[in-house]
C-alpha cells in the first residue's frame, strides 16, 4: 500500500472506496500474452496499478507498463472502461476496494524486457490457450478483451 492510499485509510478506516486503474494487454509476435506474478501471490495477473492524483488514466497505463515490465509502448489503445461489484476485491484485514479499469492494449513495444529487473515481479508470455492459474479480475478483464476485439 502506497504513502497516499494508508493516508485515505486512516482517515476513513474499513469504508469501502472506490480506486481507478489501467491495466494493459500486451501481445508478442506470436500473439502470447504477457502476464506478471508477485512474488507473496500465488496467481498471474496483467499489469496494472493506481491512478495518481491529477494523472490521465493513459499515462496510468504506460507508466505501469514501464514500472512492471520495463517496456514502453508507443500507443495505448483503450478497449474497455469497466467497474461494478465483480471488481471488488477484499483484502485480509477486511478492506474492500471497488475498482474503475481502463483496460488498454499497448502496442508499437519498445525495450527489452528485464526479468531480472526486479526480483518482487516474474514476468512471462504465455500461449493464451494454455494460460495459468490468474486472479479473478484478469480474468474478467480478459474475457472483456475478447469481447472487445470481437465486435466490429
Amino acid at each position: 500500500m502506497n504513502v497516499y492510499h494508508r493516508d485515505i485509510r486512516q482517515y476513513i478506516g474499513k469504508r469501502s472506496v472506490v480506486r481507478v486503474k489501467a491495466a494493459v494487454l500486451v501481445l508478442n509476435e506470436h500473439g502470447e500474452l504477457l502476464l506478471l506474478k508477485r512474488q507473496n501471490r500465488d496467481v498471474w495477473g496483467l499489469p496494472m496499478g493506481n491512478l495518481k492524483p491529477g494523472e490521465a488514466l493513459e499515462d496510468t497505463a504506460s507508466r505501469e507498463l514501464w514500472e512492471e515490465t520495463g517496456l514502453t509502448a508507443d500507443e495505448m489503445r483503450l478497449l474497455e472502461l469497466v467497474s461494478g461489484p465483480e471488481y471488488m476485491k477484499k483484502h485480509l484485514g477486511g478492506d474492500e476496494e471497488y475498482y474503475v479499469i481502463g483496460l488498454y492494449e499497448a502496442t508499437g513495444l519498445r525495450s527489452a524486457i528485464q526479468l531480472s529487473m526486479d526480483a518482487e515481479i516474474s514476468l512471462k508470455f504465455f500461449n493464451r490457450e494454455n494460460l495459468p492459474q490468474m486472479d479473478k479480475i484478469t480474468i474478467r478483464l480478459l474475457d472483456k478483451a475478447n469481447k472487445a476485439k470481437e465486435a466490429p
